[in-house]
C-alpha cells in the first residue's frame, strides 16, 4: 500500500486500499496454492522480503505482456482476456507498492532506531538553567505535533486491521472460487466446454493471488504505522522529559519578551505587503469583470438566442472566473485582515503573559488571566466560521471540475477561463487552510499559558495561593457587580438644547435597589403596625378598621419607596412613558371592579356581618373566614383548601353565616332499617349514639324522628347540635356516628335496609305454547 502519498500521511494508503476493495468482487470457489501473507507480529525483516516480491514482480509483468498481446495467453477466451489484463495490472501495481512500502519500512525503522537512540541518551540540556520560556514553547509544540502523529498512527492501525479482515474474508472466497473453477474444469466433456472452464479456472487463480498479495500489501502497511508510532511514541517521551526538566527551571525575562515582539513586528511587515498585493489585483479583477459582463452583454443582444455561439461560451467563462478570483480575493483580504488583527493583538497578549509569570499583584495576574480566556472565547467562532468557507469553497472547486470535465471538441479559451476559475477556487482553500491554521495554532498556545497558569498556582505556598484565590474571587465579584443588565435611554437639555444619553443599569445597582427596597418595605411594616396599634389603643377603632387603614398607609410608603428606588438606579420616570396610554386605558376598564371590591370589603368591615372566623357559605363554598382584605376575602374550607372570594361576591350574592349568632349548629342525616325491625330499639339505639358521642351538645339534646314509611325501609333521622369552630369537622362527627350505629345494630341483630322486590306469578290460566318454525 505504500505510494507516494504515504511518506506524508497513512491516509491515501488507506484509501487506495478502498478502492482495490471496490475493485476486487468477491466470487466463490478456488483451488489454487495461496502465497504467503505473513502476520504483522511475525513480519520477515525489509530485506529478505524484497527478492522475493521483487521476483513475482517481475513474473506479473511478463504475465501482463503476455495478456496486452495478440497470441499470447491462449488460455483465456477473448472475453476473460480484458479481465485477466486488468487482474494483471492489479497484480503488479500491488508488488510495486509493497516494494516502495518495503523501503519506506526500512527508513522507518532507521528514523525510529534514532528516537529511541536519542530518548536513551538525553539526559539534559548543553546550556545550564534558567531555561527560556521561548525553549520551553518550542517543545510544547513539538509535543502538540508528536501526539498528533501518534493519534493519526493509532488510527492508522485500527482502519488497516479491519482491511486485514476484509481482505482476509474476501481471500478466503476467492481460494473456494478457485476450487470451483478447478472441479468445472474436471467435469468438462467437450472441447469447447474445457477451453472455456480451464479460461475460468486460470481467472479465478489470477484473482486468487490478486487478493492474498492484496492481504499481504495490508499486512506490510501495518507493519509500517507501528513502527512510525513507535517512533512517535519516542518522540513524545523524550519531549515529555525535556518539558519537564525545562519546566522546572523556567524563566521569562524582559529580554525575551522584547525578542517575541520583535518577531511579531517582523511577521506583520509581509502582512501589510500582501494586502497591498491583494487590494491590487481585487482593482485588477474588478475591472475585468466589468469588461467581461460588458461584452457578455453585447454579444448576448447581437446573438441568436436559439444558437448559443463558442463567443457567448467564453465570455461567461470570463465572467465566472472574474467572479471566482474576486471571491478568492475577497477571503483573501479577509483572512490577511484577520491574521494581522489576531497578531497585533499577540503583541499585548504576551505583555499579559509576561506579567502572569512574573507579576508579583496577584490583581494583575489576574487580570492578565482574564483577558487570555476572553482571547480564547473570541477565537472559538472562528474556526467553525472558516470549516464552513472550506466546505463551501470545496463545492464550488467540485462544481467548477465537473465543468471541466464536460468541456468538448475546440474549446481552448473555454477552457482557459474554466481552469482560473478552477485555479481562484483552489487558491482560496489554500488562504482558508492558512488561516485555519494560524487561529488554531494560536488558539492552542494561548490555552497552554492559561494551563501552565493552573499548573504554576500548584506550586505556590499556602500565602501566595490564599491571594490568589481572594485576588480571583475580587474579580468574580468585581465583574457580576459591574455586569451590565440593560441600559435606559434618557434626555437632558445642556444649555437649551435636548441631549440624548443612556444610563446603564448594572448588576450592582440592582443588588443595591432590592436591598434599599427590601428595607424600606420592612420599616413601613414596622412603622404601620405601630400606626395600627395605635389607632386601636388611643382613638378606639376596631382592629379591622385599623387594619384596613394600617394597609393603605403601607401602600402610600412603598410607592414613594419605588420612585426612590429608580432614582437610585438612574431609571426616569420618562421610561415608563410608553404605559400612560395602556394605563388611562386601564383604569377605565380595571377601576371599576377594583373600587366595587374595595367598597364591598369596607361594608363588610363596617358592618361586622362577616368577620374572622366566622364558617360561611358562599358561591358553594363552605369554610372559614380567615382573612377580610380590601379587595377579597379568604376562606379555608373544610378539606384545607384557601380560596379568595371577591368581596363584591359577599354583597352581591346569597351568604350562609352558619357562626353570625351563634356557633352551634344543627346536623343531621338519615337512616334506614329492614320492615319488622323493633322501631323503638331503633330509636334508642340512635339516641344512645348520639349521647356517647364527646363532640354532639347537651343542650340542645339529640333527638331522633321515625320520618317515613319507605320502599324498602323503615326512614329515622337523628338530629343532634354542634359547636362549630375553625377545627371542627361535621363531616368527621356523621362518619362516626355512622360507625357507632352500625356497630350496635350488629349488636342487636337489627338489619339495615336494602331495596327489595315482590315477584306474582299468575297461575290461574294455563301458560300458552306456541310452535314457531325456524327462521333460515
Amino acid at each position: 500500500m505504500a505510494t507516494h502519498g504515504l511518506r506524508g500521511g497513512m491516509g491515501a494508503p488507506l484509501a487506495l486500499l478502498a478502492l482495490l476493495a471496490l475493485a476486487m468482487p468477491a466470487v466463490p470457489g478456488s483451488n489454487a496454492q495461496v502465497e504467503a501473507s505473513p502476520s504483522p507480529a511475525a513480519m520477515p525483516a525489509p530485506a529478505e522480503l524484497r527478492p522475493e516480491i521483487q521476483r513475482k514482480l517481475e513474473d506479473a509483468t511478463v504475465l501482463r505482456d503476455q495478456l496486452a498481446g495478440e497470441e499470447n495467453a491462449r488460455e483465456f477466451t477473448p472475453e476473460d482476456k480484458a479481465l485477466a489484463l486488468r487482474q494483471s495490472d492489479l497484480l503488479v501495481y500491488i508488488y510495486q507498492a509493497e516494494l516502495e512500502t518495503l523501503s519506506e519500512q526500512e527508513a522507518a525503522i532507521r528514523t525510529r532506531d534514532e528516537a529511541e537512540a536519542r530518548e536513551a541518551a538525553w539526559s539534559g540540556f548543553d546550556q545550564p538553567p534558567p531555561y527560556s520560556v521561548l525553549l520551553l514553547d518550542d517543545l510544547q509544540d513539538a509535543l502538540d505535533a508528536a501526539r498528533t502523529k501518534t493519534a493519526a498512527f493509532e488510527s492508522a492501525q485500527v482502519q488497516l486491521q479491519r482491511d486485514a479482515l476484509r481482505f482476509e474474508a474476501d481471500a478466503k472466497q476467492e481460494k473456494a472460487a478457485a476450487r470451483l473453477a478447478a472441479e468445472t474444469a474436471e467435469r468438462a466433456r467437450t472441447p469447447e466446454d474445457a477451453a472455456k472452464a480451464k479460461s475460468n479456472q486460470a481467472l479465478a487463480q489470477l484473482r486468487e493471488r490478486v487478493t492474498d498479495n492484496r492481504l499481504a500489501w495490508t499486512g506490510l502497511e501495518l507493519t509500517l504505522a507501528k513502527t512510525r508510532l513507535e517512533t512517535s511514541k519516542s518522540e513524545a517521551a523524550l519531549l515529555q522529559r525535556q518539558i519537564a526538566k525545562a519546566r522546572g527551571h523556567s524563566s521569562f525575562t524582559l529580554r525575551d519578551l522584547e525578542s517575541v515582539q520583535e518577531r511579531l513586528r517582523q511577521y506583520q511587515q509581509p502582512l501589510e505587503r500582501e494586502q497591498q498585493s491583494v487590494l491590487a489585483d481585487h482593482d485588477r479583477w474588478s475591472k475585468e469583470r466589468e469588461a467581461a459582463a460588458r461584452a457578455l452583454q453585447q454579444a448576448k443582444a447581437g446573438a441568436d438566442v436559439a444558437k448559443p455561439t463558442p463567443d457567448l461560451d467564453a465570455l461567461a467563462a470570463r465572467l465566472r472566473a472574474a467572479d471566482a478570483w474576486l471571491q478568492t480575493l475577497r477571503f483573501r483580504s479577509y483572512a490577511v485582515n484577520t491574521t494581522g488583527a489576531i497578531n497585533r493583538y499577540l503583541s499585548d497578549l504576551w505583555n499579559q503573559r509576561y506579567i502572569l509569570v512574573t507579576g508579583a499583584d496577584p490583581e494583575a495576574r489576574r487580570r492578565a488571566l482574564d483577558l487570555i480566556g476572553q482571547s480564547i472565547e473570541r477565537l472559538q467562532p472562528v474556526l467553525p466560521y472558516l470549516a464552513g468557507e472550506s466546505d463551501l469553497a470545496y463545492a464550488e472547486e467540485r462544481a467548477q471540475a465537473a465543468r471541466l470535465a464536460k468541456l468538448q471538441g475546440n474549446t481552448d479559451g473555454v477552457r482557459g477561463y474554466e481552469q482560473s476559475a478552477a485555479d481562484a477556487y483552489r487558491a482560496r482553500q489554500e488562504a482558508n487552510q492558512k488561516l485555519r491554521l494560524f487561529v488554531d495554532r494560536t488558539e492552542r498556545m494561548l490555552r497552554r499559558w492559561r494551563d501552565e497558569h493552573k499548573v504554576q498556582l500548584s506550586t505556590l505556598g499556602m500565602e501566595q495561593r490564599l491571594g490568589e484565590l481572594l485576588a480571583t474571587v475580587s474579580g468574580i465579584g468585581k465583574s457580576i457587580w459591574q455586569f451590565e443588565l440593560f441600559a435606559v435611554d434618557d434626555s437632558i437639555e445642556i444649555e437649551g438644547k435636548p441631549v440624548a444619553i443612556s444610563r446603564s443599569v448594572t448588576f450592582g445597582k440592582s443588588v443595591g435597589a432590592v436591598l434599599l427596597f427590601l428595607l424600606g418595605y420592612w420599616l413601613s411594616g414596622v412603622v404601620t403596625q405601630r400606626v395600627k396599634r395605635a389607632l386601636i389603643s388611643r382613638f378606639g377603632i376596631d382592629p379591622p378598621q385599623a387594619n384596613l387603614f394600617r394597609r393603605w398607609l403601607r401602600a402610600v410608603f412603598i410607592l414613594v419607596l419605588l420612585l426612590i428606588v429608580l432614582d437610585f438606579m438612574s431609571i426616569p420616570l420618562t421610561a415608563f412613558a410608553f404605559l400612560g396610554g395602556a394605563l388611562a386605558i386601564g383604569m377605565g376598564f380595571g377601576t371599576q371592579t377594583l373600587l366595587k371590591n374595595f367598597m364591598s370589603g369596607a361594608l363588610i368591615l363596617f358592618e361586622h356581618k362577616i368577620k374572622v372566623g366566622d364558617i360561611v357559605e358562599v358561591d358553594g363554598i363552605v369554610g372559614t373566614v380567615t382573612d377580610v382584605d380590601v379587595r377579597s376575602s379568604t376562606v379555608r374550607g373544610f378539606d384545607g383548601v384557601e380560596t379568595m372570594i371577591p368581596n363584591s361576591t359577599f354583597l352581591e350574592n346569597k351568604v350562609t353565616n352558619w357562626t353570625y349568632t351563634t356557633p352551634k349548629l344543627r346536623r343531621s342525616f338519615k337512616v334506614g332499617v329492614a320492615y319488622g325491625s323493633p322501631s323503638r330499639r331503633v330509636s334508642n339505639i340512635l339516641l344512645e349514639c348520639a349521647s356517647r358521642h364527646g363532640l354532639i351538645l347537651d343542650d340542645p339534646a339529640p333527638f331522633v324522628w321515625f320520618e317515613d314509611f319507605g320502599e324498602s325501609a323503615l326512614i329515622f333521622g337523628i338530629y343532634y347540635w354542634l359547636e362549630m369552630h375553625p377545627a371542627m369537622s361535621a363531616y368527621q362527627v356523621a362518619s362516626d356516628l355512622r360507625f357507632m350505629i352500625e356497630k350496635r345494630f350488629f349488636e342487636e341483630g337489627i338489619a339495615l335496609a336494602f331495596p327489595q322486590r315482590d315477584v306474582h306469578l299468575d297461575t290461574v290460566r294455563p301458560l300458552q305454547v306456541e310452535m314457531v318454525p325456524r327462521r333460515t
